[in-house]
């Protein structure tokens, strides 16, 4: 007879025990809410835009650079965006990113260090050029920025 008491004894001891973990959860969610709030979620057509310092190397995949060959010429180009918010727009619009260095589907390149280039959105395209013809990729966009801004936006 005392047997199915001491189990109904340790269930409810185990209850009282979870009861500050429940509490926790539903203290994590409430700032969990918060931060979404805050930060709400990317649409269909939303782009996460890196934001990277001059002279700085990248990486960028693209499905034009998964056919391997010998003689693929490979052109990075960034154009510059026109946002109202950026700086005034420098003499030129167009930039060829240069110390390529190919892998198997990637191309890893430096950011230019150009006049007048930081706090200006670019927009990122992949050229590939070999004996198949022509084939490219829209990589996005990123942000160039200062090195200094850089550095405060990776620690916040």
């Amino acid at each position: 007879m005392s047997r199915p008491w001491l189990g109904v004894t340790a269930l409810c001891a185990t209850a009282l025990a979870a009861c500050p973990a429940f509490a926790a959860s539903a203290d994590l969610s409430a700032k969990a809410q918060a931060v979404l709030a805050e930060f709400p979620p990317l649409g269909p057509n939303d782009e996460v835009v890196p934001i990277v310092a001059p002279g700085e190397v990248i990486g960028i995949a693209c499905n034009a650079l998964t056919a391997p060959g010998p003689g693929n010429e490979v052109r990075v180009v960034l154009t510059i965006s026109a946002e109202p918010s950026e700086a005034p727009a420098p003499g030129y619009r167009k930039v060829l990113a240069t110390n390529e260095d190919l892998s198997l589907g990637a191309v890893h390149v430096r950011v230019p260090e150009m006049p007048d280039l930081t706090n200006h959105t670019v927009n990122v395209n992949v050229y590939v050029v070999n004996s198949a013809g022509l084939q490219d990729c829209n990589a996005g966009h990123m942000h160039i920025a200062y090195a200094s801004d850089h550095t405060q936006s990776q620690k916040s």
